[in-house]
């Protein structure tokens, strides 16, 4: 070997690291969609036009009205469920501990379409959903989980102590809640409370549904009914801005929750029984949570699917969804590996990739596909393609969910990852394995548990997701998504009955094995390992 060969990338202090390559690869994926819509929303303005125009101004007052009505009914409940299980005896406790999670099964856009057929005329409910108020209802009673399950982490992890010395002085459970466990719980409530706002503000079809002007339908409205994209992209700039401010307002909130532990945080955390009239009322708000969350829209889709099937209709939709979602998972199952090794071995770009993998998670579906395709259009006009057919707007379908849901993917992989021994890793590396032989060798089998469960997490976003299927999808290519959208649109909700039903069914799995794993965690319980090295 020459001594050039083996001096020169030393000489010049270089090294070519794979992972990180990677991990700025990765970064660019899921950044390029937000940062063509921030861009292109500035150079593509109209002189002497107002930003956005009238569309954006109804859109935001309308969303964050929306975010005010539902969010803080969600708020509300998801905080009063997780004090409830977590703080109170009660019969059925342990049940609903894992059971009030369920709603997160259906999307809001498939709760409207049940609801709305469950109170048209002659339906079994004499009180309408519909309108403004019947939108902050179906974000209220689906999203409150997202805030019971930071609330519920955040009343696990007190120390004992404060809320027994706060019994000790006498203190009635109300004014334990009020003065103690609900301001040491405050930010895990917040961080909730945050991501049920964001899902509000990126949802589509529940307030197109209903009829609302929000930020997310007016850049359908922007797109195809004035044919004017640069105001799509500028309504679509600032529902990613505040998405993003609603994403560091979130991790601000996480990061705060880990105050309130103490050295007996493994302690059982104090309940106080409730009597006969506060159990009542405890299983009733539960068991309605849980009933208008899930088990009433479930059965009544059931319902009508059983008297309006059409299998011939569905099977084509049905087919596409699952080719769709199982090509958008793999390929954001790679993305997603990509980020969680290099987070943890490239320290500078790994962290820049966590953060973009966030930014394109907090950007709604609408703003990635807008994006996307407004790079596909400055490639089109630097004559680098001809029209975006059939497969590439599959392809800008499948970088739109790599984008999208890349976060969702690292962070159960993440978890996996930290199992990892950094001794076990060392002495790989000792040994001469590369980062890569590593990475295929070592971290895949420990991490083989979490890759399947964020495949199948991604599997069920990619199936769910409407708006960026709407905007990117090809021609005549229907998912069950789209389907049940365009039944729901058309009033002919009989028909969109069994298309939700699938959707909402194929939702219930990884929510029932995140219930389950819920319920094996009992707040006050002090490890295996920790309590064999205390003893």
């Amino acid at each position: 070997m020459s001594e050039a060969g083996v001096l020169a990338p030393s000489k010049l202090g270089l090294r070519i690291d794979g992972v990180a390559l990677v991990a700025t690869l990765a970064t660019l994926i899921c950044a390029a969609p937000a940062l063509a819509v921030f861009g292109l929303a500035l150079t593509r303005a109209d002189a002497g036009a107002a930003f956005g125009g009238d569309l954006l101004r109804d859109g935001a007052i309308g969303t964050a009205a929306l975010m005010l009505a539902g969010g803080g009914g969600a708020i509300v409940f998801g905080a009063a469920a997780a004090w409830l299980v977590s703080l109170c005896r009660f019969p059925g406790r342990q049940v609903f501990e894992w059971l009030l999670v369920v709603p997160l099964a259906a999307p809001s856009y498939i709760l409207a379409y049940a609801y709305a057929s469950l109170t048209w005329a002659g339906g079994v409910s004499p009180i309408p959903v519909e309108g403004f108020w019947g939108a902050a209802f179906v974000y209220a009673i689906g999203l409150y989980p997202y805030v019971y399950l930071a609330a519920r982490a955040a009343f696990a992890s007190q120390s004992s102590c404060a809320l027994e010395a706060a019994r000790t002085l006498g203190a009635k459970p109300a004014t334990v809640l009020w003065r103690v466990a609900l301001p040491l719980a405050r930010p895990g409530i917040a961080a909730g409370g945050a991501l049920a706002m964001m899902e509000i503000a990126a949802d589509y079809g529940a307030a197109h549904h209903f009829g609302l002007t929000t930020l997310s339908t007016a850049i359908f409205r922007a797109w195809y009914a004035h044919g004017a994209p640069s105001v799509a992209l500028q309504i679509s700039a600032v529902l990613l801005l505040g998405a993003l401010v609603f994403l560091v307002l979130e991790r601000w909130a996480r990061g705060r929750a880990s105050y309130a532990g103490a050295s007996s945080r493994w302690r059982p955390l104090p309940r106080y029984g409730l009597g006969p009239l506060g159990s009542t009322l405890a299983i009733v708000f539960c068991g309605a949570l849980i009933g208008f969350g899930a088990l009433a829209p479930l059965a009544w889709l059931t319902r009508l699917a059983l008297l309006h099937a059409n299998v011939e209709d569905v099977a084509g939709p049905f087919l596409n969804s699952i080719l769709l979602s199982g090509g958008g998972a793999l390929a954001t199952l790679v993305l997603a590996s990509a980020i969680a090794v290099a987070a943890r071995r490239a320290s500078g770009i790994g962290k820049v990739s966590l953060y973009a993998a966030a930014m394109g998670y907090a950007a709604p579906g609408a703003v990635i596909a807008m994006g996307a395709l407004a790079l596909f259009g400055v490639a089109r006009e630097a004559g680098w393609i001809g029209g975006l057919g059939a497969g590439l707007a599959m392809f800008a379908l499948i970088w739109s969910y790599a984008a999208r849901f890349a976060s969702a993917g690292v962070q159960p992989i993440d978890a996996g990852l930290a199992r990892l021994s950094k001794g076990l890793d060392a002495s790989a590396r000792t040994l001469g394995a590369g980062p890569w032989r590593r990475f295929a060798q070592i971290d895949l089998p420990i991490a083989a548990p979490s890759l399947a469960a964020a495949a199948l997490i991604l599997f069920v976003e990619i199936l769910k997701e409407l708006p960026a299927t709407l905007i990117l999808r090809p021609f005549d290519f229907d998912t069950l998504a789209v389907k049940a959208y365009a039944y729901a649109s058309d009033e002919r909700l009989l028909e969109a009955a069994t298309p939700a039903l699938l959707i909402f069914l194929a939702g219930l799995a990884p929510i029932l094995l995140l219930s389950r794993g819920i319920g094996r965690s009992r707040p006050g319980q002090r490890p295996a390992l920790e309590h064999a090295a205390q003893r």
